[in-house]
This record gives structure tokens, C-alpha cells and sequence, in this order.
């Protein structure tokens, strides 16, 4: 993916709802012209959604539900999307504040996963809990014990 948004003006996913194009940062600057004359006409305040981040020179926006989970490691906030990684400056707080409205879960300190990928609640032990995804690798996400309990009143168990 990094391959072909670096080498190519447009790029294409092709997923289980047909061919995407992936939006980059020329097709950015035609939206926001677009968009400002769109506000001018409706004089609305424009909510902006998507999730940005750095693909070499490219800034590369990724629909909230394109999003499998978000993790931490050692300081950076990367995004797995369709069993690809992608790093972005946002925090986890920020994320979480951004797309708990998208039906996303802090599930665990260091992982924010979008609940409608969850698969199945797997209870190793009394103390120990793990999300299995519906996607391309079957991520396991680790689930806190505290988290288990908000996410069963969420579910309605």
C-alpha cells in the first residue's frame, strides 16, 4: 500500500465493497476547495471525520470505519487497517474522544478497537480477556479486567 500511494496519483483498494479509492493529500486540496464553496452556499459548520496520517510525503485519509483497532507501542499511535499498519501523530486519548461515536472501545490502555470488527469475547481466565477481530489476521486484542465490565453493559449482558 505504502508502494503504490508514494508511486501513484490515484490508488485503489479493492475490498469486500467493491474498488475504494484511497484519498491523498491532492485529492485533499480539491475537497477543501469544494467544500468551502459548499459552506459558503449552506453556511454550515463542517464536521471533518476522517483519520489522517503520513505515508512518506503523502497525507493519507482513512475513513473511521475502515479502522480494524488502534494500538500504542512505545509512544507512537499506529492504525491497523485491513492487516496493514499505519502510524499517526494523534494520542490514544485523542482517537478515543474523536471515533467513540463510531462505536469504537478503549478496550485496554494501550488499544482502541472499533467494535463493530469484534468477532468474539474469549475469557482466558477468571482475570484475563482478549477480543478476537473479524479481519484479514483474526487480531486478538487484549481486554482489560475493568474494560470486560463497561463492555458487558454495553452489550446488555
Amino acid at each position: 500500500m505504502e508502494s503504490a500511494i508514494t508511486s501513484a496519483v490515484n490508488v485503489y483498494r479493492l475490498d469486500e465493497n467493491g474498488l475504494q479509492k484511497i484519498e491523498t493529500s491532492t485529492d485533499i486540496e480539491e475537497e477543501k476547495k469544494e467544500e468551502v464553496v459548499e459552506s459558503e452556499k449552506k453556511d454550515h459548520t463542517f464536521q471533518f471525520h476522517k483519520v489522517p496520517t503520513k505515508v512518506n510525503d503523502k497525507i493519507v485519509l482513512f475513513d473511521p470505519l475502515e479502522i480494524d483497532y488502534i494500538e500504542s507501542v512505545d509512544g507512537q499511535t499506529l492504525l491497523h487497517i485491513k492487516g496493514e499498519t499505519f502510524p499517526t501523530n494523534f494520542t490514544l486519548n485523542e482517537l478515543e474522544n474523536r471515533l467513540t461515536h463510531f462505536g469504537f472501545f478503549r478496550c485496554h490502555r494501550s488499544y482502541i478497537v472499533n467494535l463493530q470488527k469484534v468477532r468474539e469475547v474469549i475469557t482466558w481466565t477468571r482475570n484475563s480477556f482478549s477480543l478476537r477481530l473479524e479481519d484479514v489476521s483474526k487480531s486478538e486484542i487484549p481486554l482489560s479486567k475493568t474494560k470486560m465490565g463497561q463492555l458487558k453493559g454495553m452489550l446488555g449482558l
